[in-house]
């Protein structure tokens, strides 16, 4: 298994990933299709966009997973920040520590840039990943509140 920077051949399989997004459960305000439309845009143009690095795991030429990281500021203290805007790992690349292999590779990402902190976010819903992410160290510190008046 080896990490590397994205290639126009992995295009196809970073768009098909993005389903993976929306396998949690949403809230009742969330349009399902509208989410998935949107993830599906999402990875479209992070893929042509010049301002990200995207980089996959891949081994023996299947592709297992993509992590994509921005730099940014952060809001209060005006510090460069790494933020990771996108990672998923396939089905067959779960289990095999893909998932770590791309987070070690936003940390290396945010020090090359001379970044601060890592950063996501992930939906509350997404018990899998936060489990994960409070593993590798992270911790929650902004929690997003939401009502439907009624």
């Amino acid at each position: 298994m080896h990490i590397r920077p994205y290639h126009e051949k992995d295009k196809e399989s970073i768009i098909n990933l993005s389903t993976r997004f929306n396998d949690i459960p949403l809230m009742d305000y969330r349009n399902r299709e509208i989410m998935e439309q949107k993830q599906l845009e999402l990875a479209e143009n992070s893929i042509e966009s010049s301002e990200s690095d995207i980089f996959v795991v891949e081994n023996d030429g299947d592709f297992l997973g993509y992590i994509e990281l921005i730099e940014d500021k952060d809001y209060f203290t005006n510090n460069a920040v790494a933020y990771i805007s996108a990672i998923a790992v396939t089905n067959l690349g779960e289990g095999k520590g893909v998932g770590k292999m791309l987070m070690e590779k936003a940390e290396e990402w945010c020090l090359d840039k001379q970044c601060t902190q890592v950063m996501l976010d992930v939906f509350r819903a997404n018990d899998n990943a936060i489990n994960f992410y409070k593993h590798l160290g992270y911790e929650e510190e902004i929690v997003k509140m939401v009502k439907t008046p009624k």
